[in-house]
């Protein structure tokens, strides 16, 4: 079963002395570019859009542009090394046609961030997520823009300044720069660049900005709320590796956030020592008293659920992005919901495939998940297997 912290490794393995291959060295895909190029031209999202190319002028503090262009309908696919799972994105060669911007940024100089920003050439939603990281990071999530891509957002992801495996940390030895790159600079970094791009190529901000991740990830959506309170209307944070930074670590200090208008969802299998996250959660309550923490912060302990979505138990809930997922099903669409209309979630359906995380085989079982300390309780009637038939309660 998949886990964040495992798709970094796999995709470092898929890659391993290669970059990805986005060359086009056939009739079809040069008629794709051309196809691509035409759209971009002929129907572009605002009036005030750029090329894709126009962003290699991107002028930001720190930061080079290496390569925006546009990459063609399912044009981009990674080596086909990788492992596969149902729960990685891997339609790569059935993307829209979208701009591809690439980036460096030095906030130090001992800091060399790799940065990518993908923007859909047409159909775009009007929003960016950022995508987190898996372990000690060490590669972009193709896997995580690809999703997002697919799903009509602009993303971004980062390596969160260095280049290796997830579960090496030999890198930040004797390097406090990079050190703070990994705990908290990075994603920052690549959050401004996103915007800046997003604001450059289709001629306006993102209406909203959502950052969604697990594991690491989910410490990194974390520290975002904690330091960088701005760059961000919603946060999902999957169990957040609370101590993994090397200097700088989770704290409850989110008031900033809060007083900004963020929405913050946790998420935790009862399977993966959650204690953490109830303890973060506990204590923002006793800091801040019940109410003002529920008016923006939800935790929500996954029964039976290991590390971030494995486990023989209804483990699918919006932590992987889909077309047209509903606030009903997808823990990231209600927090767009709440975000966006101010209606704060009451319970998430999580779906147990027959074939685990894969969509097509047909539903095993569906249950609520409730807002902690909640739980799900059935009513004594009807079908165990069928989530209506169960409440919240305490």
């Amino acid at each position: 079963m998949y886990t964040e912290d495992n798709e970094s490794h796999w995709f470092q393995r898929a890659t391993e002395g290669d970059d990805v291959d986005t060359t086009n060295t056939s009739l079809r895909n040069a008629m794709r570019l051309l196809a691509a190029l035409t759209l971009l031209l002929l129907a572009p999202e605002n009036a005030n859009a750029a090329p894709c190319d126009s962003l290699m002028r991107l002028q930001l503090a720190n930061t080079t542009i290496t390569n925006a262009r546009v990459v063609s309908p399912g044009a981009f696919h990674l080596r086909s090394r990788q492992r596969s799972s149902v729960e990685v994105f891997s339609a790569f060669d059935r993307l829209p046609a979208f701009c591809r911007v690439e980036a460096t940024v030095s906030p130090s100089r001992d800091s060399h961030i790799a940065v990518e920003v993908w923007l859909p050439a047409t159909g775009w939603n009007g929003k960016f997520l950022g995508v987190g990281n898996g372990g000690f990071a060490g590669s972009l999530s193709y896997f995580r823009l690809g999703e997002a891509v697919n799903s009509g957002y602009a993303g971004a992801s980062t390596d969160t300044g260095h280049k290796g495996r997830s579960r090496d940390s030999q890198w930040s030895i004797g390097h406090p720069e990079k050190q703070t790159d990994f705990d908290y600079r990075a994603v920052h970094e690549m959050t401004v660049v996103a915007k800046a791009a997003i604001e450059a190529f289709y001629g306006r901000v993102p209406a909203r900005s959502y950052f969604s991740s697990c594991s690491n990830g989910g410490r990194q959506g974390l520290m975002e709320a904690q330091q960088y309170p701005a760059d961000y209307d919603g946060i999902m944070a999957g169990a957040p590796a609370m101590h993994l930074g090397f200097r700088t670590f989770v704290s409850d200090k989110v008031d900033a956030f809060r007083d900004r208008g963020g929405k913050l969802v946790i998420y935790h299998g009862s399977a993966d020592a959650p204690q953490n996250s109830v303890d973060f959660f506990q204590q923002l309550q006793s800091r801040l008293g019940r109410e003002a923490v529920d008016a923006f912060t939800q935790l929500y302990i996954v029964p039976g659920m290991g590390h971030c979505g494995s486990g023989e138990v209804p483990n699918d809930f919006g932590q992987w992005v889909r077309p047209n997922a509903d606030p009903e099903h997808s823990m990231l669409k209600a927090l767009e919901r709440w975000v966006e209309l101010g209606v704060r979630p009451t319970s998430v359906i999580a779906t147990q495939w027959n074939k685990d995380g894969d969509t097509t085989s047909g539903v095993l079982r569906t249950r609520p998940l409730c807002p902690y300390p909640q739980t799900a309780r059935w009513t004594g009637a009807g079908d165990k297997n069928d989530s209506k038939n169960y409440g919240c309660g305490s």
